[in-house]
């Protein structure tokens, strides 16, 4: 009698260990997933306005009186670069946010599972699944946006690639007109030793 009031008691006290432990585990998925979610939001946010920035800066420069493109190019190619980093943390925040996502409804369809009463279990795993078809649908729309910006990015490389030949002709159109004005010179020059041949000639010749 002694021996099986003690394993009810022990059973009784292991029970709400587990409890605790199932709640202090789905919770810390709901952190996990909170915390990605919360890295992503942080870095868009940063992306964004770097990305609106950079491209209000570089199409200011350009549309000044006489813009130097090889300054816009170096410049553009700095904060391009800048931006390509920040949206690679971006991509590896959504990746970790799909990734918790996955874990978070596992467990959630485990806890809802393990509910002894049929009609409360299905309720509760029906809720599970409404709720991730609502997940799934924002986080493929999402998905779409970050192929958007992909996009974004390939464009803004080719519009450097363009940026720097447009910078190489100009800085070629600058040396030619500088040869142009070298040359003039030359000829002035030339032009002023003529006159100092034949005034020697004058000199020598009488």
């Amino acid at each position: 009698m002694k021996n099986s009031f003690l394993l009810i008691a022990a059973v009784l006290l292991f029970l709400p260990a587990c409890k605790w432990k199932n709640t202090k585990n789905a919770l810390k998925h709901g952190e996990k997933l909170k915390s990605s979610i919360d890295s992503f939001e942080k870095n868009r946010q940063k992306l964004s306005a770097k990305l609106v920035t950079s491209l209000e800066d570089a199409q200011k420069e350009l549309t000044a009186e006489a813009p130097n493109l090889p300054k816009v190019s170096k410049d553009f190619e700095k904060e391009w670069t800048s931006i390509q980093g920040r949206y690679g943390d971006l991509k590896s925040d959504f990746d970790r946010v799909g990734s918790s996502s996955t874990d978070f409804f596992a467990k959630l369809d485990e806890l809802s599972g393990s509910i002894n009463k049929e009609s409360l279990r299905n309720e509760e795993l029906g809720k599970n699944k409404k709720l991730r078809i609502k997940w799934d649908k924002s986080y493929q729309e999402a998905s779409v946006s970050i192929d958007k910006i992909t996009q974004v990015l390939e464009a803004g490389n080719d519009f450097h690639m363009v940026l720097v030949a447009s910078s190489i002709r100009q800085k070629l159109e600058q040396n030619v007109d500088e040869l142009n004005v070298i040359a003039a010179q030359a000829k002035e020059l030339l032009g002023d030793l003529e006159a100092f041949t034949l005034a020697g000639r004058e000199l020598v010749e009488g």
